[in-house]
């Protein structure tokens, strides 16, 4: 019983990290306007299946650059690099700049 609970929460933590990480990058109105994006059939609305699609993928793109020597899994070592990564990026950014990194 409780590990589907688990799972959802998981998920909702994931799509949370994964919008404060699209909204940091490119805006919030940007954001809105990836969601159209996702409507895949192009009927003009985004429903809730091809809303979780385009964040699943856009969490596996999020995975896939973290994961860098591709064993599908993110190490301590990693986690680490990212980290610094992060640091060394940000760390050059004035006050209220937006980033511009994709």
């Amino acid at each position: 019983m409780k590990t589907p609970l688990l799972i959802a929460l998981l998920a909702v933590s994931a799509l949370s990290v994964a919008n404060v990480y699209a909204n940091h990058h490119e805006g919030a109105h940007e954001s809105e306007k990836q969601e159209m994006h996702a409507d895949a059939n192009n009927d003009g609305k985004v429903s809730f299946d091809e809303f979780k699609t385009a964040r699943e993928q856009n969490m596996q793109e999020h995975f896939n650059r973290r994961d860098t020597n591709k064993d599908g899994f993110i190490d301590q070592a990693e986690k680490d690099a990212a980290k610094q990564n992060w640091k060394k990026h940000h760390g050059k950014m004035k006050d209220g700049e937006k980033c511009d990194r994709k």
